[in-house]
């Protein structure tokens, strides 16, 4: 009587050091393969087709697809990085339109903060052109609140405090309302998720 069947079979093909996503370090790895093998009396004779690879770390034992080999995570650092900085900038160009199209005072307190932050200088003349479909008579609150809706996910602590810093920055060197532009700050605040004591501190700040 002939014994025969199919098993599936999990070996090592390859090894090496990768960026553990889980680990946060780099790390040895296995690189697996799965296979079906057709068996004789039990006994694996040859491969009929690969079901899956696999990435396995040493140190977690976590396992990725083969493309996490890939996986830069100074280069994800990066991406992170451009994408507040747009979510900032995007902020801080409606909350230099709050009240109005600004000046160029105001352009160049939104240049400050950002290099002071990212290290990254903007031109003063690009942030007015930024500004230059603003309406005359100011940004609707309620608009210019939404522009900031990302930054509370996107933010430090720390970062949060230095934004609501540079928004007081952006405002004072305009023209609108000063009890206008201390509502806006505290909403802007509160939405940061920052507690009212530091609010109130940050609000403080001599001019």
């Amino acid at each position: 009587m002939i014994i025969f069947g199919y098993r599936g079979r999990d070996r090592t093909i390859g090894s090496g050091s990768f960026n553990c996503p889980n680990c946060r370090a780099s790390r040895s790895y296995e690189h697996k393969k799965l296979q079906r093998w057709f068996t004789l009396y039990f006994v694996p004779i040859f491969p009929l087709q690969t079901l899956g690879e696999r990435i396995v770390c040493s140190a977690c034992n976590q396992a990725y697809t083969t493309a996490v080999l890939s996986y830069d995570p100074s280069q994800q650092e990066a991406r992170r990085r451009d994408e507040i900085l747009r979510q900032w900038h995007t902020a801080m160009i409606a909350i230099a339109c709050a009240f109005g199209r600004p000046n160029e005072v105001q352009a160049e307190a939104v240049g400050t903060g950002m290099a002071r932050i990212f290290q990254q200088q903007l031109n003063t003349s690009d942030i007015l052109a930024d500004c230059s479909g603003a309406p005359s008579g100011g940004m609707a609150e309620e608009e210019v609140l939404g522009r900031l809706a990302d930054l509370p996910r996107s933010l430090a602590a720390v970062a949060k405090e230095d934004f609501l810093q540079s928004a007081l920055d952006v405002l004072r060197a305009g023209s609108g309302d000063e009890q206008a532009q201390h509502d806006l700050l505290q909403r802007i605040g509160h939405l940061l998720g920052l507690s009212e004591a530091h609010v109130r501190g940050i609000l403080a700040t001599p001019a």
